[in-house]
């Protein structure tokens, strides 16, 4: 572990310091180091890099900041935590004389360039503290960062998540790193930071996949390059010994340039520059990745070739279906959220903003936990979540770790209720839950303070107050509407989930009185919808269990009318999780659709992650969308996960196909769907867990341990 004696030591004046220690060791059994580096660090015993993972330890909101130039005011005091890493080093030290050099770069902690949000940085100096522990038989000695270390400039000249790295090889004495060299300066010891200090239970980030790149055009010593998907990562360069010059795009533009517009405009972005590498040597950015699928290098070399990166999660789901749109959405899901999955934060996006946005990572955190091994990745962004609430109030911010940004109190803030929701849905794991339980109180209790006659009017004075967002029109349902909805959501949520955990959560009155607020203002008694049914207002108040036969009527009735989406990010998931349950053949309807706005019009637009706006006028790397993708296990598989688990295939023959597989609860569950005449085949492999069989009307048709097959008669959707 990483022991209190050790001393934090500082350095300012570097870009990317170097901080350089020699230490000694006689006879050793097994030799281990705990280390941080904030921002990012990179570790080195005697030449050779430790480990394979990038951008270390994990992002965490590390401790005071002021937040005084905010675009709005924020008055909160969270909490904080900073995460070290434990390495086994018994191969690379040898007896006698070692070296360790930790190489550090800005990450979020001295990103002091983007300041769209604000000043939300945390310190102007980069710190580090380790402690190597040496056990030989039953003795263990340490040596702990202690104040004797040197700090040199490394490499890397300049480097920012947002805008890059610059390298410079023609100063630095690669030396260093075992032992060479004189000088550096001293470094600094300071206080720790303010917060806990932990070891990291998540993965880290890692190149996952590499891609070799198709040339586009040449244009001198300019070529661009398309890596033919869109992807999180970098640009591996082999030097030819001459300066290189890597830029980073979504798009091209229509005259074949790289056109920036997407990730950030011309005013920020992602290049990575080399000046003098050793011909023959690897280069590539340490300390940032860049969101792109188009690159331009500017500069003659010998090879490149492109890393994906990301946080070593490993994919737990399957889908295979004949329909194109609905393959597309499953496939592009999994990139996007990918692409998205860094030092433990699930972000918006990749490139123009990369924060935990609170909406965005609770809509499809139940996603991600199905499709990807993602369960202390979740755990990790559930502390960011619970860090960031205002110790005093309650109150959630919009990004975790909090880095500014704009949202709501519900669909954002409501994350502190929604991922522990999911989290227990798909793991089953009371003792999460009940960790975070005041967590959820204190959400609620916040949430009355926002409220006048029981609707969410206001969050922060001055300050978000969203609803919906990103509508294919402009958005027309009220923000206290929605906001409302999601409070009841969360409150109905949390009086469940206290319940699993044996204690008592009694919301019934505040439930009640907010119901009866929506009704008043925004039901029409006449025709038994809410906000004329605009952009799925229907959905919102079907899903919280308020209106009258009417309302899902005339939800259903506008579905099949209208034929494709017209709700943003929250809504688009509350209708497909209602279409899932009630009428899976409108749910295959609008998920195989071309028509924009659809999932089909993306797909036929080239994009290869799911887009921002369904127009894919601004990011084209969004997870937020892909929530939905969920119900493409629930929906059209009809997998149903709860006390027990179930299949109930719907019959849907237009789909031509289906199969899968998913991973829960220790078990593996592979099926296969086929579509008759009479009614749908089924054939489930339940590994390591017992499986319910339906027919689509719900009345049981059997238990499978095991592999067995099902011919299930058709019944008409209802």
């Amino acid at each position: 572990m990483l022991s209190k004696n050790a001393k934090w030591v500082a350095c300012g004046e570097y870009s990317a310091p170097l901080v350089v220690r020699d230490f000694d060791v006689d006879a050793y059994d097994r030799v281990t180091i705990s280390v941080c580096g904030l921002g990012y660090y990179e570790l080195f015993i005697n030449g050779k890099r430790v480990g394979e993972e990038f951008y270390k330890p994990a992002f965490s909101d590390y401790g005071e900041r002021d937040f005084s130039s905010l675009q709005y005011p924020l008055f909160d005091r969270t909490s904080h935590t900073v995460y070290y890493n434990t390495y086994d080093i018994t191969v690379p030290v040898r007896a006698g004389k070692n070296v360790l050099a930790i190489l550090l770069g800005n990450g979020f902690y001295r990103q002091k360039r983007r300041l769209v949000e604000g000043k939300v940085f945390f310190s102007d100096k980069l710190l580090c503290c380790y402690d190597i522990a040496v056990k030989s038989g039953k003795k263990v000695r340490h040596i702990r960062s202690d104040g004797s270390e040197r700090a040199f400039a490394s490499f890397i000249a300049e480097n920012n998540l947002f805008y890059g790295e610059t390298h410079d090889y023609t100063q630095f004495d690669f030396s260093l790193l075992c032992g060479g060299g004189n000088g550096g300066k001293g470094v600094e010891i300071v206080a720790p930071p303010c917060a806990r200090i932990e070891k990291q239970r998540c993965p880290n980030d890692r190149v996952e996949r590499t891609l070799c790149p198709r040339l586009v055009s040449e244009r001198g010593n300019k070529r661009i390059y398309d890596a033919g998907e869109n992807i999180a990562g970098f640009v591996v360069i082999e030097s030819a010994g001459e300066t290189v010059t890597v830029r980073h795009a979504e798009n091209l533009t229509a005259e074949g340039e790289l056109d920036f517009r997407s990730a950030g405009g011309e005013e920020q972005i992602s290049q990575t520059k080399y000046i003098g590498a050793p011909a023959g040597k690897l280069v590539h950015p340490w300390f940032c990745w860049s969101g792109f699928r188009y690159f331009e290098t500017e500069g003659d070399f010998r090879s490149l070739h492109v890393a994906v990166v990301h946080t070593d999660v490993r994919r737990t789901a399957e889908f295979f279906c004949g329909d194109p749109n609905v393959q597309w959405l499953f496939d592009a899901f999994v990139r996007t959220m990918l692409n998205n999955m860094h030092g433990g934060v699930p972000s918006d996006c990749p490139h123009r903003e990369r924060l935990g946005y609170t909406g965005d990572g609770q809509l499809t955190a139940e996603t991600a936990m199905l499709c990807l091994d993602s369960r202390t990745f979740y755990e990790k962004w559930m502390r960011d979540i619970s860090d960031c609430q205002d110790i005093e109030t309650g109150h959630i911010q919009h990004t975790a770790p909090f880095c500014g940004g704009g949202g709501g109190p519900g669909g954002w803030g409501g994350a502190a209720v929604l991922v522990p929701l999911a989290h227990y849905k798909i793991y089953g794991d009371k003792s999460f839950v009940r960790r975070y339980l005041g967590t959820m109180r204190r959400y609620i209790e916040s949430m009355r303070t926002f409220t006048e006659g029981g609707l969410v009017v206001r969050e922060r004075e001055g300050g978000w107050c969203l609803g919906d967002w990103c509508t294919p029109d402009p958005i027309r349902l009220p923000e206290p509407f929605v906001n409302t909805c999601f409070y009841v959501k969360c409150m109905q949520a949390m009086q469940y989930l206290a319940g699993e955990c044996g204690e008592r959560a009694d919301y019934d009155s505040e439930i009640e009185a907010s119901k009866k607020a929506l009704l008043r203002t925004y039901f029409d008694e006449v025709t038994g919808s809410f906000c004329g049914g605009v952009q799925g207002a229907d959905a919102f108040a079907v899903d919280i269990g308020i209106g009258d036969f009417r309302t899902e009527r005339n939800l259903l009735a506008r579905c099949e009318e209208v034929g494709k989406f017209e709700t943003g990010i929250f809504g688009t998931d509350i209708l497909c999780d209602l279409l899932a349950r009630k009428r899976p053949d409108l749910l295959l309807k609008f998920l195989a659709g071309e028509e924009f706005p659809s999932f089909g019009f993306m797909r036929r637009g080239g994009a290869t992650t799911l887009w921002e706006d369904w127009d894919g006028s601004t990011s084209h790397d969004h997870q937020m969308f892909g929530a939905c993708v969920r119900q493409l296990f629930y929906g059209l598989a009809g997998i149903r996960i709860g006390k027990q688990i179930a299949i109930c295939p719907p019959c849907l023959p237009v789909l031509g196909f289906l199969k899968g597989k998913l991973c829960l609860r220790g078990g593996e569950l592979p099926f296969q769907i086929s579509y008759e005449r009479e009614g749908v085949r089924l054939k489930v492999c339940a590994r390591g867990l017992e499986v319910v069989v339906c027919a689509a009307d719900g009345s049981f048709v059997g238990k499978v341990r095991g592999e067995r097959e099902f011919f299930l008669s058709s019944v008409k959707n209802s």
